[in-house]
């Protein structure tokens, strides 16, 4: 089983204390009220600590959303002029990565790869790095994720590279439950270099 060995550097690289890395992503949000583009998306964890912001637009109006995650406690701003709110959070919530990934019994793999020479191996594990918490709905509410799944390239060495993510949830627009599905596309760079976040 060749990719056996890439797992489990990958689930030895991302669950080493104090692991840091960022990543960018882009995709949508869909749920029967409207459609929204989710862009210039950025993920920052540095350990236990989260950082999420994103862009929200649709045809009428674009929102820049930041969620940090510091020290056991959640926030949300849902644009750069508003103010930080308290956004209840377990550690469990949290919209790291690599949250899930404990062993590599966490870790499914999908296929092996060819790309630019060189042997990839595709996996996936539960993840849901943008909740839809964030997003920028006044009349949206009691939002839950049911399913979120990540699914990425991994090198010989077990080092994330890019892939997709699909996180479905529900959510009650003004009082009507609602499907909500975020489909994003997902880079990682600075992998194992340090990023540093802080409380708003």
């Amino acid at each position: 089983m060749p990719w056996k060995a890439p797992i489990d550097a990958f689930v030895k690289l991302v669950t080493k204390n104090g692991f840091s890395y960022q990543a960018t992503f882009s995709g949508e949000d869909r749920h029967s009220a409207s459609i929204l583009d989710i862009k210039d998306g950025l993920l920052q964890v540095h350990g236990d600590d989260v950082r999420v912001r994103a862009t929200f637009a649709d045809r009428s109006a674009t929102t820049v959303v930041e969620h940090r995650y510091v020290g056991g406690k959640g926030w949300v701003r849902f644009a750069t002029f508003l103010p930080w709110q308290r956004l209840p959070m377990t550690p469990a919530d949290t919209m790291a990565a690599f949250a899930a990934v404990g062993s590599a019994e966490d870790v499914r793999y999908v296929e092996t790869v060819k790309s630019d020479g060189k042997t990839l191996f595709r996996v996936l594990f539960p993840a849901a790095i943008v909740s839809p918490a964030l997003i920028p709905y006044i009349n949206l509410s009691d939002e839950q994720v049911r399913k979120g799944t990540l699914t990425i390239l991994i090198d010989g060495s077990g080092r994330p590279l890019r892939g997709t993510a699909d996180i479905n949830a529900t959510g009650r627009v003004s009082g009507q439950l609602q499907e909500i599905v975020i489909e994003l596309t997902v880079t990682f760079a600075k992998v194992g270099q340090a990023v540093t976040i802080s409380a708003p």
